[in-house]
């Protein structure tokens, strides 16, 4: 094969691409482990604040307008402004449910995951083989691949080894190098996504996970930010009740 350099470097940028952005789910995985019930903390902190503040804001424009405030109007506004928020928070609180079950993985067992995966990914990655494209069964085989190589989940991976040889076969595939057109445009925006993935987050998470120190920091930061945000909480609160007391009145619908 003429371009045989090529297909072996975009063949093994297409393997450092994925390890790459399964290192960045895993970094993110272990960093909402870390610091997750303080980062849900501090969430729950500031929508409290922004909540009171739109409170106030409506309770301050029927004022000015000389309305009595309706408590279940305002509510509805209230559901209506926070429901993003809400739904963010709740998000925040299943990720968290979720890292904290992370399973730890020997070394043994993560380098025959990427020797299986690659294995794998030879005879059946998008990329390198145009079968999977028109196959539905690979197409759903390779997605579970992916998640179960994201996973680290080793017994799934020998599973879904079983199961691709058998498709293959009744396909009557010959798992053989194709070839790639515009290749080395490939391989440049291989490596550009690459780059891209390394040199932001959540793969920069790493050097504060790494770090005992950035760690003690960083949860001292978070902890300080959670004590404002709960003063800033009060003084809103404080505001509401003194505006209540300026004689606002409120309507309730029965």
């Amino acid at each position: 094969m003429e371009n045989k350099a090529l297909y072996t470097q975009y063949e093994k940028l297409l393997f450092e691409h994925d390890r790459v952005e399964k290192e960045a789910e895993i970094y993110l995985r272990l960093y909402i482990h870390e610091f997750g019930e303080l980062l849900t903390e501090l969430f729950q902190k500031k929508i409290s604040c922004i909540e009171k503040k739109k409170m106030l804001s409506f309770c301050q424009v029927h004022l000015n307008y000389g309305k009595s405030i309706d408590v279940d109007e305002m509510n509805r506004y209230i559901e209506t402004e926070m429901s993003d928020y809400r739904r963010q928070l709740k998000d925040m609180i299943h990720n968290n449910a979720v890292c904290k079950e992370i399973q730890t993985v020997t070394q043994n067992e993560i380098l025959l995951v990427k020797k299986l995966y690659r294995k794998i990914a030879k005879k059946i990655h998008p990329d390198l083989n145009s079968v999977t494209d028109f196959s539905a069964m690979l197409s759903d085989l390779w997605v579970a691949v992916k998640d179960a190589y994201h996973r680290n989940d080793l017994a799934k991976l020998e599973q879904l080894d079983i199961q691709i040889n058998s498709v293959l076969r009744e396909c009557g595939v010959e798992i053989q190098e194709t070839k790639i057109p515009d290749i080395e445009e490939k391989i440049k925006n291989l490596k550009r996504k690459i780059e891209n993935i390394i040199s932001n987050d959540p793969y920069q998470y790493k050097f504060i996970l790494e770090d005992e120190n950035m760690v003690k920091e960083m949860k001292e930061s978070l902890t300080a930010e959670i004590q404002e945000y709960t003063r800033y909480e009060s003084q809103l609160q404080e505001s509401l009740q003194a505006l209540f007391g300026k004689g606002a009145t409120f309507t309730w619908e029965i």
